[in-house]
């Protein structure tokens, strides 16, 4: 895959062009899949799939392309390629950049390793030292341990499958189980059909190779140590140090029992572990467990008569394990387990949203940002300009989906969930039940950017692709929202029977939200409340329940029919069928601070939350029952609302749950004393309540007000945070019939209590001068966005024009944070 003059030989591999040897059943040279994927030469076949090296013609790089047959694929490929779509930081293993299937085969694209096999390597390095080895392994250790948790192994690790990286570490491309040969470094187990495989059949591979690197001899074959049961050790032909001897050794038992459980317990043993990877070992542990538990009941018995007697004491054990775990093809990377898919699902929820958490790239793009240059010659260059949305302020251009693999990497705007669309899809499909019953029928996509030319001169991109799914046989529907350049979902639909919503309201919420869930009863009452207002209205009401986080469910009867056969209208077809749609919130609304804990913020199941509830019970100064039957917004059917005193909410300790200012109250009044106001103190008191709907959903907002004059006929009322004083929104009033303009004040409050500069506002303060030229027009109908921050504009008992300033998420109906 270099470029070569015509006629020349490759100076990689000292071939023409035709040379290469080739097999009826394998992809012609120069074959060109998905119109980017060129195919070049074999350089691995096995038994699942053949691996070709390629080249990506857009982004003129190397790759590795798999391709399966269609039983393997759906067997094994399939499977592995959603588990490692995207996910480019397991060291050591090439991350799947991208995959698709055809009528016969599936295929996989992967990172290209460049370097040269171990076997080549060790060739010119033999009996390498201890140190040597240990810098070669760590790298590839850590990776193994990380797919080790996601479910799979590798299961065909050898010198002929590794690579050594240029930068000198160790590589696994990945490698299909080879056809009719029986290599020295797989496990005995896996090599016989009864064998529980899981980590600790890794670990010999990597225990046999380890030591053929330190002493210039490979390990025997399993025959040979069977019939002497011994082997000999390392320090007869190299020094090494006792602990990683015995390491080696274990590493090496015929008994998987015997060996160590995973690659973090061989580490631990050598003195290479790390304390994080605590967290990858736990998973493993819970997920492997059982498989492990099942090879250390045979203990004791060694070679063909441990498993001849594991076979007819286990008979049934093995049958139902070896049906789900050992039956799958050997090859790339074994994939996990069906007994453990829901931990697995749930683990990998946890992944996405630590790697969301993690991300440092912002939604817009400011002009110091790297990627402002690039995104905005993408735009001019792909981008076809809307003359209607653009004017003097922005330039508004929409963007077409096969121009997106000329852009930037950048992520849009669009509400979204922590985990991915491939993620979510898996947990759709296992907790209802649809696997293989999925048909996709559309498929949407809306792209979209806008470049500031004010002083700001930001990017803002919009992204989303939407997959409508249909169901073989039950007629139901799934439709799902992603953004195309990270997979971020932005919402899921369920179209189907009341049961059946009540079982996607009750199973996914927990996969979307991990903090929160809806128990089977709540949703039941959800899906059976009314939808029909009368005979002549046919869609019926729409409910809508926000949940912690500002995620929102809505529950309606759908607007159209499932499918165009079905012709009728699905309201005459099927009565009891609803649609739920769950929509994710603002990338925006993260945690304010780090470590920092707000009261309500817990898990809905935790001991925290409970005895949160608890406190508020035992400490509560009253109590109000709220019940609303008639409203659509099902938080606000049933609510109780408990009042606290300042001490309590002291006692607890933890700031409220409101959204808020980082700025706090006494840096911000002594800030605008500093500039000349008068800030005279004039009362101050204390709000304290916690909110509870029937979902769940606890709110709370400890509010210390105080109430200064500012000026002559001018005042302030500041709302902070009772236990840690930040600001959660600040009031500006003047005296009824006092013409005194408020515009400067509260463009400096605006920017202070932001971290800003006054300059920054200069867009507020014209918008401020078009309030204040028809105050009576503002007060019903208008507000500002001003960076994070919203005024609106109203009148009280105490003043004809007042402004509240307050987080831009509390105006976006979102009150729950984080």
């Amino acid at each position: 895959m270099e470029e070569i003059e015509e006629g020349a030989v490759c100076p990689a591999c000292r071939k023409g062009i035709w040379e290469y040897d080739w097999k009826e059943e394998w992809l012609e040279p120069y074959t060109i899949l998905k119109e980017k994927y060129l195919v070049g030469a074999v350089s691995m076949a096995g038994t699942d799939f053949v691996r070709y090296i390629g080249y990506d013609l857009i982004l003129e790089q190397k790759v590795w392309l798999r391709v399966y047959s269609k039983d393997s694929w759906k067997k094994t490929g399939e499977k592995e390629a959603r588990l490692l779509f995207g996910k480019y930081d397991f060291p050591g293993i090439p991350g799947v950049r991208d995959y698709f299937e055809s009528e016969e085969s599936g295929y996989m694209v992967t990172e290209y390793l460049a370097g040269q096999t171990l076997r080549n390597y060790c060739k010119k390095n033999v009996r390498m030292t201890q140190t040597k080895v240990e810098s070669l392994w760590l790298s590839l250790l850590e990776g193994l341990e990380q797919i080790h948790a996601l479910g799979m192994i590798a299961g065909n690790l050898s010198p002929d499958t590794l690579v050594v990286t240029e930068e000198g570490n160790l590589a696994a491309p990945g490698a299909p189980a080879p056809k009719g040969e029986r290599s020295r470094y797989l496990a005995p187990e896996q090599r016989e059909k009864e064998g529980v495989t899981g980590p600790w059949s890794d670990v010999y591979a990597v225990c046999a190779m380890w030591y053929e690197m330190l002493t210039g001899r490979p390990v025997p074959e399993t025959e040979e140590r069977e019939k002497t049961g011994r082997l000999k050790k390392p320090s007869r032909y190299i020094k090494i140090s006792a602990n990683v001897e015995e390491a080696l050794l274990q590493g090496l038992a015929m008994e998987p029992q015997r060996r160590f459980f995973s690659i973090q317990n061989m580490k631990e043993s050598m003195g290479l572990s790390e304390t994080s990877e605590d967290e990858w070992m736990g998973v493993t542990r819970h997920i492997w467990g059982t498989a492990w538990l099942e090879t250390a009941r045979s203990s004791g018995v060694s070679g063909k008569k441990r498993r001849r007697r594991y076979l007819l004491k286990r008979l049934v054990a093995a049958v139902v394990i070896l049906a789900v775990v050992c039956g799958i093809t050997v090859g790339g990377f074994w994939i996990y387990r069906e007994t453990h898919r829901e931990e697995m699902i749930l683990w990998q929820v946890k992944r996405d949203r630590n790697e969301y958490e993690d991300r440092t790239k912002e939604a817009v793009l400011a002009r110091e940002s790297s990627e402002y240059d690039k995104v905005l010659t993408f735009l001019e260059t792909y981008g076809e300009l809307d003359d209607v949305s653009s004017g003097d302020s922005q330039n508004y251009y929409e963007l077409k989906e096969e121009d997106m693999e000329h852009c930037p990497e950048f992520y849009g705007t669009e509400k979204g969930f922590y985990l991915d669309i491939h993620t979510a899809m898996e947990a759709l499909q296992y907790y209802m039940d649809l696997e293989e019953k999925l048909d996709l029928s559309a498929e949407y996509w809306r792209g979209a950017g806008s470049v500031n030319k004010n002083d700001e001169k930001e990017i803002t991109t919009y992204l989303s692709k939407t997959e409508e799914y249909y169901t073989r046989k039950t007629g139901e529907e799934v439709s799902v929202r992603y953004d195309p350049s990270d997979d971020q979902l932005q919402s899921i639909s369920f179209q189907g029977s009341r049961e059946r919503c009540v079982k996607f309201l009750e199973k996914m919420i927990p996969v979307l939200l991990s903090e929160s869930y809806l128990t089977k009863e709540e949703a039941e009452g959800m899906v059976n409340l009314d939808f029909q207002k009368d005979e002549t209205d046919l869609f019926g009401k729409m409910y809508s329940l926000t949940l912690p986080g500002g995620y929102e469910i809505l529950i309606s009867v759908p607007s159209e029919a499932m499918s165009s056969g079905q012709g009728e209208n699905t309201r005459q077809n099927n009565p009891d069928l609803l649609e739920v749609e769950i929509s994710g919130r603002s990338r925006d609304m993260r945690v304010l601070e780090e470590g920092v804990v707000y009261a309500g913020n817990y898990p809905r199941d935790s001991k925290r939350y409970q005895e949160f509830l608890t406190f508020v019970k035992e400490h509560a100064s009253s109590v109000e029952e709220i019940r609303d039957e008639e409203t659509t917004l099902l938080g606000s059917r049933q609510e109780t609302v408990y009042k606290l005193e300042k001490e309590d909410v002291e006692e607890w300790g933890e700031p409220c749950n409101f959204v808020r200012f980082l700025t706090d109250k006494d840096t911000f009044v002594s800030w605008m004393r500093n500039r000349g106001y008068e800030m005279k103190l004039l009362k101050e008191g204390d709000n304290n309540q916690v909110e509870v709907n029937g979902y769940g959903g606890i709110l709370t907002s400890f509010i210390h007000k105080e109430r200064y004059q500012v000026s002559e006929g001018v005042f302030l009322t500041v709302n902070s945070d009772t236990v840690n004083h930040q600001i959660l929104g600040v009031v500006i009033y003047r005296e009824k019939g006092s013409n005194v303009s408020l515009k400067e004040l509260a463009v400096c409050v605006t920017a202070f209590i932001q971290g800003k500069e006054e300059k920054e506002f200069s867009d507020t303060m014209e918008m401020l001068d078009e309030v204040e030229a028809d105050i009576e027009h503002a007060k019903s109908n208008t507000f500002i966005i001003s960076g994070e921050a919203t005024l609106m504009f109203s009148d009280s008992e105490d003043s004809d024009y007042e402004i509240t300033i307050v987080s831009q998420n509390v105006y976006e109906s979102n009150p729950y944070w984080p």
